[in-house]
């Protein structure tokens, strides 16, 4: 199962790296947090969490999810259908977490768009490189997120 690593470096940006593909340049976190490993517990600023995720694609729906998607896309330029859900690895893996008793969720795995943001996903500051990556994790033999029903492309480890 491939497994994709990030590393929290305190830095504008670090390397995704991902076996057999390569590294591609993204960041996490915004502001003065950007890459920062002591701000994991800063919600919707701090960079992503150190530790294992699942790649899995981002789920969508509710009422109206299609019609918030399109008006969040349009004002972004980011396609958020072709966007990955980074599920955490702990004692429920699903879309959130806590961190320092803080609860994070929504970590995604997505290109920069317009606005080059990240509330603490891991953004791919190139739509080529996105892209790239994209179509090669989609390439992976799935295998199921354990104890659920869902599909999974390989991992990130964050460190």
């Amino acid at each position: 199962m491939l497994s994709v690593f990030f590393t929290l470096n305190s830095r504008n940006f670090s390397t995704l790296f991902c076996p057999g593909l390569g590294g591609v340049i993204a960041f996490s976190g915004n502001g003065k947090y950007v890459d920062d490993p002591n701000a994991t517990a800063i919600k919707n600023k701090g960079p992503i969490p150190k530790g294992r995720y699942y790649i899995v694609i981002r789920q969508h729906g509710g009422r109206f999810g299609s019609v918030r998607d399109a008006i969040k896309d349009a004002w972004s330029g980011s396609n958020r259908s072709t966007w990955f859900a980074l599920y955490r690895h702990d004692r429920r893996i699903d879309d959130e977490t806590t961190i320092n008793g803080v609860s994070r969720n929504a970590f995604r795995l997505h290109p920069g768009g317009k606005w080059s943001t990240s509330n603490g996903c891991i953004t791919v500051t190139s739509q080529a490189q996105f892209d790239r990556l994209r179509a090669y994790l989609l390439s992976q033999e799935t295998k199921l997120v354990p104890g659920t029903n869902l599909p999974y492309y390989g991992t990130t480890d964050v460190r």
